[in-house]
């Protein structure tokens, strides 16, 4: 009878919890830490330490996760006197000494305070080639004010799809900061909070007067420095002025907000620390007065059903330097008082912990709880001011990895607003941004903030190559690679064999991803009949995801890489095309593929063909530097050789041959296959654009023709760009720009159309923000792959067809009496070379070039006339080089590591 009456108890009690309201329901309880079971076991130690990426003053340690039987908190790394905390499972060691030994120590430590062994690793950095590093953050600290800070004199608005308001982020967490006439609010993102097919934001940081003094109107002024990679406020609410000064870690998830006052008598201020409530994803909010902290946390989805995508994430804030007050939480949100004393600063710590995969491997939200709240519990002033002395070097390696000065104010601003975006929102080992990056600020952005495929996932690290920071496409190459045993199965179902894609991915894929296993993803068999509706509308996706794989080998040459990613993904693409390409008349036709969205019946798309053409091409070469597949080669070169022309009409505007979207497509009003006479993005035929750049594809990044091609090609892309119009077309900012420069075209036009739009605040559509980023309306962070059209205007490589070998092209666009005195600094090129070179009075005054990878070099000519001698530095000494001056070009051996300079004799 009284097991009955128990069972009936446990009925009850269940059917009254499905009752509770949603914010009630959060999977496991969150019980006060304080009393919660003491853990003594110590996580185990790190291992597989390794250098990744070292220079002279900087190394990149990578280590394997250590586990630990309630998860590890940080790493803890150690070096001399200094110490880094870091969540993540590789850290950047920068401000080393030159040709130093250091000793290296790893440690995981975990939310009880236990420490495992170490992980240790002895090496010694490189002697300094680079006379210049010195003058060269001297430069760019002098430039910081007009060139890398941004400044709002309002409120930011605008945070529904790119966010327009100061961005920090460290590519896992990335923070937004807004407010209204009383308040602050530091709003919050983590790059794999996703339900399963949509962004969501995390919640946010809001700190309030309580004053009730409204006599004087509010005033705002936010500086976003991104040299330092801060936020500096000062905002007077409720005649009250406030200075804030936040940041996001670069090694970390803690989010660092200092604030001080002015004012004449003390200042009541209330934080709240709040997710967003929403009745279909659980939240839940706490207080620990004891320890002063407060914490929210929020679920992506209620469902518990296997192998659905589940996000949780939880923020923890505590308050340095002043005592918190009145806890009190509710549903989402949990807040405190505390006093702002006259000319004291006090400090807002805040933890972002969580992550997202398939249920059930995504651990409990208290879990996340208990990670945080000791984080927050573990920082001290003087930790947090190591831990901010290492997040100013991380960015002051970053941005002296490589530079570029146009001395146009407009294009400089540019420049490193694109790539502060990059790197705010990119990191290895983490999920990739979505389209509108780290900065998703309610749950319902544009598109979703989805993963595009068909341009805007790709285009945001075109130019991360030539700015020598290949790792920023890291996480692109996890998620496409994480999708890859989907992608596969998809396209077996339909009856294919090798690798397709959809036009979006809805979710993250992947490493960065809880629990990720590809071994657990069955592979379907291939269907015994073809059905193409089964594929994505656009063929060429998986082929165009393909171009910053081949890209970034490129440039770097890293055989690792290319062994291990780039090659398993391009012999999939192999394996498609050869299924899918059909022989007619002696050529390789592509039927059934669109270049653009929703028209899936063109034949012969231009996108289609280009981007198979330099897929070919990428997997002869890597097929020959791995010495594998040497039988298939033949069949690559066949499809290189026999695939459709270039479609082309003559533009009856101008009277000139151009490229056209595709040869044939389904008519929609009559259903049958007409040959395609030329259409516009805007409709009908022969009209003036803009049009979509989409045919641009087929000059950058494929490199299909570049300033080397002699064939009508090159002509007729000339005309094309001509007839188009795309500058302010609202997909093409980065599509348009750097093809026009690679090719040539007209660069007083380029840069005109360039700059109205960067320093235009008219247009809607297309502009650069007060925070250095340029939106445009038909997407978000990739607008960041414009830097290329800078990088090209100042550097160049390519494979000269002429010459039959590639070449480095210096200054090939820049109208040189118009900057001459423009400038850069360590610019990566085709062969794993990075170069540095700068002009005076519009001459070539110096180049220096390293060779990573050792080989043979060929330079374009830059110099007026005579000989040219080349020197390998080796500290002060210089050793003459041999020198070839053939075909106009500058030839020599290079030893991988060596330094050389280049001079006029």
């Amino acid at each position: 009878m009284k097991n009955k009456r128990m069972v009936s108890l446990v009925l009850i009690l269940a059917l009254i919890a499905t009752m509770l309201p949603t914010a009630m329901v959060f999977g496991e309880s969150t019980p006060d830490i304080a009393g919660a079971r003491v853990d003594t076991e110590a996580p185990t130690a790190p291992t597989g330490l390794r250098a990744g990426e070292f220079t002279d003053t900087a190394v990149v340690l990578n280590w394997l996760a250590s586990k630990d039987n309630e998860g590890v908190m940080q790493y803890e790394i150690s070096y001399g006197t200094k110490t880094i905390l870091t969540e993540n499972t590789n850290v950047t060691i920068p401000d080393l000494l030159p040709d130093t030994p250091y000793a290296f120590q790893v440690k995981a430590r975990d939310a009880a305070g236990n420490l495992s062994a170490a992980a240790s690793l002895n090496l010694a950095t490189k002697r300094s080639q680079n006379d210049h590093a010195k003058s060269d953050w001297q430069e760019l600290q002098s430039l910081a004010p007009s060139r890398m800070t941004g400044v709002y004199t309002k409120l930011p608005g605008g945070f529904k799809g790119y966010a327009d308001g100061p961005l920090l982020g460290n590519g896992d967490i990335g923070t937004v900061s807004g407010g209204t006439a009383d308040s602050q609010t530091i709003y919050i993102d983590k790059n794999d909070f996703w339900m399963k097919s949509s962004k969501l934001t995390v919640g946010g940081v809001t700190i309030t007067n309580q004053a009730h003094d409204t006599s004087s109107a509010p005033s705002y002024r936010y500086e976003q420095d991104l040299l330092n990679a801060e936020v500096r406020a000062d905002v007077t609410l409720k005649n009250v002025q406030l200075k804030m000064k936040t940041w996001v870690d670069a090694n970390s998830n803690l989010v660092i907000t200092e604030l001080r006052t002015q004012a004449a008598t003390p200042v009541p201020l209330t934080v709240d620390v709040w997710v967003p409530e929403a009745a279909d994803k659980p939240f839940k909010s706490g207080t620990d007065t004891a320890r002063g902290v407060l914490w929210a946390a929020r679920e992506s989805s209620s469902s518990q059903a296997p192998k659905e995508w589940m996000s949780r994430a939880v923020l923890a804030t505590r308050l340095l330097g002043a005592p918190l007050t009145d806890f009190r939480s509710s549903g989402g949100r949990a807040q405190a008082d505390f006093i702002l004393q006259p000319n004291t600063t006090v400090t807002l710590v805040t933890q972002v912990s969580g992550g997202g995969g398939e249920n059930p491997d995504v651990p409990e939200a208290a879990s996340y709880l208990k990670l945080a709240q000791a984080r927050v519990m573990g920082m001290t002033s003087a930790t947090i001011a190591a831990q901010h002395e290492a997040h100013l070097a991380w960015w002051k390696n970053f941005w002296l990895k490589s530079y570029v000065i146009t001395n146009d104010e407009w294009f400089d601003k540019y420049y490193f607003g694109a790539l502060y975006a990059l790197a705010a929102s990119n990191r290895t080992g983490k999920a990739a941004p979505g389209i509108f990056g780290s900065w998703i600020t309610n749950d319902s952005p544009g598109w979703g903030a989805r993963y595009f495929l068909n341009y805007n996932f790709e285009n945001p690290y075109w130019g991360v190559f030539s700015s020598n920071r290949p790792e920023l496409a890291d996480a692109y190459f996890d998620q496409v690679l994480g999708y890859m045993p989907y992608g596969i199965n998809r396209t077996h179902e339909a009856g294919y064999r090798g690798f397709s894609t959809t036009r979006s991915l809805a979710r993250p894929y992947g490493p960065a991803t809880v629990g990720w296993d590809p071994s657990r993803i069955p592979v379907s068999p291939v269907a015994p009949a073809k059905t193409r509706s089964k594929l994505n509308d656009q063929l060429m996706l998986g082929a165009y995801l393909a171009t910053n794989f081949i890209n970034h080998y490129t440039y770097t040459k890293d055989k690792e890489f290319l062994r291990n990613k780039a090659y398993p993904y391009l012999l999939s693409l192999a394996d498609f095309w050869e299924d899918y390409l059909v022989m007619e008349n002696g050529k390789y036709v592509i039927k059934d593929s669109a270049p653009r969205e929703a028209n899936e019946h063109d034949d012969n798309s231009i996108l289609d063909i280009a981007m198979v053409k330099f897929l070919m091409k990428g997997l002869i070469t890597a097929s020959r530097d791995l010495d594998v597949d040497a039988a298939r080669r033949a069949k690559w070169q066949d499809i290189i050789d026999k695939l459709a022309d270039y479609p082309t009409f003559v533009y009856s505007v101008t009277g000139k041959e151009v490229f056209k979207e595709s040869e044939s497509y389904i008519d929609g009003k009559t259903g049958k296959r007409i040959v395609n006479p030329g259409r516009p993005f805007i409709g009908g035929t022969n009209v003036k654009g803009p049009w979509h750049a989409v045919m641009t594809g087929l000059f950058w990044p494929s490199d299909e023709i570049n300033l080397s091609t002699t064939s009508r090609l090159k002509q007729i892309a000339l005309n094309t760009i001509e007839a188009y119009g795309s500058w302010e077309q609202t997909n093409s900012f980065a599509m348009q720009f750097p093809a026009a420069v690679r090719i040539g075209y007209d660069v007083d036009e380029v840069l005109t159309n360039f700059k109205k739009i960067i320093s235009s605040s008219k247009s809607s559509s297309l502009l650069m923000r007060n925070n250095l980023t340029v939106y445009q309306k038909g997407g978000g962070i990739e607008t960041s792959g414009s830097v290329e059209t800078i990088n090209a205007l100042m550097l160049q490589s390519y494979f000269d067809e002429s010459r039959g070998k590639d070449v480095i092209h210096l200054f090939p666009m820049l109208p040189k009496n118009k900057y001459p005195e423009a400038h850069f600094r360590q610019l990566r090129a085709r062969g794993a070379f990075v170069v540095s070179s700068g002009l005076h009075g519009g001459a070539i005054a110096d180049v220096r070039l390293t060779s990573e990878k050792g080989g043979p070099v060929h330079i374009v000519n830059p110099f007026v006339a005579g000989q040219v001698q080349v020197v390998k530095i080796d500290g002060t000494s210089e050793t003459p080089v041999k020198v070839d001056q053939a075909q106009g070009l500058i030839t020599f051996q290079t030893e991988a590591g060596a330094t050389y300079k280049l001079r006029a004799n």
